[in-house]
């Protein structure tokens, strides 16, 4: 979530419209590689999803908890700026909200999720049916489809709900069948470490050649090998990092464990709009002037953000938890007491 934040950091804030690829300075350069990982942390997200729900059952009311919270921050947010005269209400952005889960499908991780999570009793019952080979098969032309076709013959495949399938059937498969490769630290690590490093490499590679050459299809080259989730450096990076800490050493950890309770409610209330990516990229943290301020205190302030936003955001999360979810699914499903969350 706080590789997300950066990434909105970046691309919400409107400060990518001011990049220069004749001209370009170190702050932009540092600016193009902090922002370049939120779709390979989406991946790993939804990896997470798969390599637990692939071994769960899928209730109405954990579906219900996880729509509720999306409308609960959106009307709420949407209230807080019209009290605040930062924006009005219409009945038009009220259709919008409710019907947002929706009409944003393939527009935005939200309605994207929520739409791939109501299949998931779906997914288990194929998973379920097939054998190991069939599964590997079926995760293989997949990937081929949304990914190799996608990135090497520009075939118009990607669709979130989609991918977002494809990385829940690779999840399972770990699960379900593990093997040497995907149970090794160390390989998923050095894996990880690759990753990135040719990841930057080809970011400030093809920003160089902009600048050196004067031709911006560098430029836009760059960002297309990693800002859509289904490019394989993407998915290659994502699935590192998942494995590298699912190999890690066992431990529990009672902070992590509530901040991560919070982490989607993180995501809900720092991007729930135009209205508030505006207020909170470019009036609060005036991120487009960080171009021109000194590296010193576009690094500060590009690291201190995520982590303010995360903690305040996950602090609000766990108010609503208390005070809200557990009040209202206790009163309107009592049998969802004795879930887990």
């Amino acid at each position: 979530m706080l590789a997300i934040i950066a990434h909105h950091y970046v691309v919400n804030s409107t400060v990518a419209n001011e990049f220069e690829y004749t001209n370009t300075t170190p702050q932009q350069y540092f600016l193009e590689v902090w922002g370049l990982w939120g779709k390979t942390a989406i991946n790993s997200f939804i990896l997470i999803s798969g390599y637990f729900m692939c071994k769960m059952h899928l209730t109405l009311q954990r579906y219900l908890k996880l729509v509720v919270q999306v409308l609960f921050y959106g009307f709420i947010i949407m209230f807080i700026f019209a009290l605040t005269g930062y924006e009005s209400i219409t009945i038009k952005s009220i259709i919008k909200k409710i019907f947002g889960p929706l009409n944003g499908i393939n527009q935005g991780f939200t309605a994207s999720f929520l739409c791939f999570y109501a299949f998931v009793p779906f997914y288990n019952k194929l998973i379920d049916k097939c054998t190991p080979k069939e599964l590997g098969l079926l995760i293989s032309g997949l990937l081929i489809v949304m990914s190799g076709c996608s990135c090497f013959l520009f075939a118009p495949t990607m669709n979130e709900p989609l991918w977002y399938m494809t990385m829940y059937f690779v999840a399972a498969y770990i699960r379900l069948y593990p093997s040497k490769f995907t149970k090794s630290f160390k390989l998923s690590a050095i894996t990880l470490f690759a990753g990135v490093s040719i990841a930057i490499a080809i970011n400030i590679g093809l920003i160089y050649l902009s600048n050196v050459t004067g031709n911006i299809i560098y430029s836009d080259f760059h960002q297309y090998l990693m800002m859509n989730s289904n490019m394989p450096l993407a998915f290659i990076i994502g699935l590192a990092a998942f494995l590298t800490f699912k190999n890690m050493p066992k431990f529990y950890n009672r902070t992590i464990n509530f901040l991560a309770a919070g982490t989607f409610g993180v995501l809900l209330i720092h991007a729930s709009s135009d209205t508030m990516r505006r207020w909170l990229w470019q009036d609060v943290c005036n991120v487009p002037e960080m171009l021109h301020t000194s590296m010193g205190t576009l690094i500060v302030q590009a690291m201190a953000v995520p982590i303010v936003i995360f903690t305040i955001g996950s602090l609000i999360d766990f108010l609503r938890r208390r005070y809200v979810e557990r009040p209202l699914f206790n009163r309107f499903a009592p049998r969802f007491k004795t879930e887990t969350t």
